[in-house]
């Protein structure tokens, strides 16, 4: 905004307020956004990861909009009589009714069911919508990447000027995460000056502006105005294999041949274990099908995990890794607590923790150069509001539905 990039940013300055706010810990979206539809903590909503292990078992599931144990806060409009169109959110797959429009984001492998209801699945599914990019597009050449991006959002915008221009909605939101694919890939490239890239990097938050402008110019003029982003960014410096190191302290095994992941463990010579990004798990008995860890021995685990994760120094500059290391039952609270993690690693800036398998605790960046971060999301308030920024993703709901609940 400073540099003039973003004029239509910048011009809604006049009319609120910009403010860093914090997300959840781990910084993942399918978490944050959880966490920002209902207002609650993974504690009381239940969805902690990305990826969660299936209970009873060691095998992975994708948490989706059915694992959600929280009323999102259109739910609760839509009781009240309110008219929602919630757009692009992610984890909100498959959709499921609301009293308007709700069309799913990532991850959403097919539209039909991504969409409610039928009337708007087949607006869309004529349009040529696009729910995301293909990130694998990437792989082959960062050209066809971009391009995809570009024209992700022009579908994105197309779907939202349409549905905007059906009714007069109590609660509108439409979700843009072109912009988190373009950190992934291109961060790198921005921060280098690459000659090519860095151009493209701002050519796209060019366009958003743009469709940002447009989109506000049609809002009526009672209208409240809220902006965020689900986490910060920032380059990654190293990846961080976490897993290799609890097996190099004799604290994770694995059955014969190559591990692939968690369901490859020896449960009996396995006393803790970590999932995306920094999530580790003590492999209690009574909760992991092959259990060890006795519940008096937990608290003398985790001490020693922590020590562990907070020794680990990058072997070229010296650094330490992990900022901190929050025991879960500290920062979370609600009746699914015990089946979240026991400890979250929170790194500092640049190391990007992976519950992956490698033989390696440490590895330079690969093609994803840019990580999230949990300090730095944005949040962006209207002064009609009437309310100071939340400080938190998870203040949002509550505002959202003070604000509607009279509307």
């Amino acid at each position: 905004m400073e540099a003039g990039t973003l004029p239509h940013l910048a011009a809604l300055r006049s009319r609120g307020k910009f403010a860093q706010m914090e997300t959840e810990i781990p910084a993942i979206s399918s978490v944050a956004w959880a966490s920002f539809m209902t207002g609650v903590n993974p504690g009381a909503h239940g969805i902690f990861g990305f990826t969660d292990r299936l209970p009873g078992t060691y095998e992975l599931c994708f948490p989706n909009y059915s694992s959600l144990k929280a009323e999102p806060v259109w739910d609760r409009i839509g009781r009240e009589g309110g008219r929602c169109c919630v757009l692009n959110v992610p984890s909100t797959y498959p959709a499921r009714p609301v009293n308007g429009v709700l069309v799913s984001g990532f991850v959403a492998p097919n539209l039909e069911r991504a969409v409610y209801p039928s009337e708007a699945y087949e607006y869309l599914s004529r349009s040529g919508y696009r729910i995301d990019v293909d990130a694998a597009r990437a792989r082959e050449s960062l050209d066809l990447l971009v391009e995809d991006l570009h024209l992700t959002l022009e579908k994105r915008r197309e779907a939202m000027l349409h549905f905007h221009g059906q009714e007069s909605w109590n609660f509108f939101m439409s979700v843009f995460t072109g912009t988190d694919r373009l950190h992934h890939f291109l961060w790198r490239h921005y921060e280098n000056n690459d000659p090519v890239y860095r151009e493209e990097f701002l050519r796209y938050y060019r366009r958003l502006d743009e469709i940002i402008g447009e989109f506000v110019s049609m809002l009526p003029e009672e209208t409240v105005l809220l902006m965020l982003s689900d986490h910060g960014f920032c380059g990654i410096r190293k990846e961080i294999f976490l897993n290799s190191l609890l097996g190099s302290v004799g604290l994770l095994a694995f059955r014969d041949g190559e591990p692939k992941t968690i369901a490859d463990i020896d449960p009996d010579s396995t006393r803790a274990y970590c999932m995306d990004p920094g999530r580790i798990y003590l492999n209690r008995r009574g909760r992991e099908p092959g259990g060890i860890v006795e519940a008096g021995e937990a608290e003398n685990l985790m001490i020693e995990i922590r020590k562990i994760l907070l020794d680990l120094k990058d072997p070229q500059s010296g650094e330490p890794v992990i900022d901190r290391v929050e025991i879960a039952s500290g920062i979370y609270s609600g009746q699914h607590v015990e089946s979240g993690p026991d400890l979250i690693a929170v790194p500092n800036r640049g190391y990007d923790l992976k519950g992956r398998m490698s033989g390696q605790v440490f590895a330079e960046a690969g093609l994803l150069s840019g990580m999230h971060t949990h300090d730095d999301a944005f949040v962006f308030i209207d002064e009609r509001a009437g309310s100071e920024a939340p400080g938190h993703i998870r203040g949002l709901a509550p505002l959202i539905w003070r604000l509607t609940a009279g509307s």
